[in-house]
């Protein structure tokens, strides 16, 4: 692999769980998750509707669900925060 693939490759990736008390691991999304963009709360940014899990779970488990009505052609965005854990690289050892 080229490094410039390499780098795109950890620019989409982070870390998390996969189970209640699992290890961290780093995830690669490749999956439907990667059709969503980043949407927040905060002051400059589009207010997310999708969110990885129900309501009230304690981990992303890879499922998400739209949190209001989403028109078509309307943007998918997602808080990544509520899901990766952003201070957990070192831990990882990277």
């Amino acid at each position: 692999m080229d490094a410039d693939t390499a780098c795109d490759l950890l620019v989409w990736s982070w870390v998390q769980t996969l189970e209640e008390d699992g290890p961290e691991v780093v995830v690669m999304d490749l999956d439907n998750g990667s059709l969503l963009n980043e949407g927040r709360e905060d002051s400059g940014w589009d207010s997310p509707n999708v969110r990885c899990g129900h309501e009230g779970d304690t981990m992303c488990m890879m499922s998400y669900y739209s949190t209001k009505d989403i028109k078509k052609g309307e943007e998918l965005l997602c808080d990544y925060r509520e899901f990766a854990f952003l201070d957990s690289w070192p831990a990882m050892g990277l």
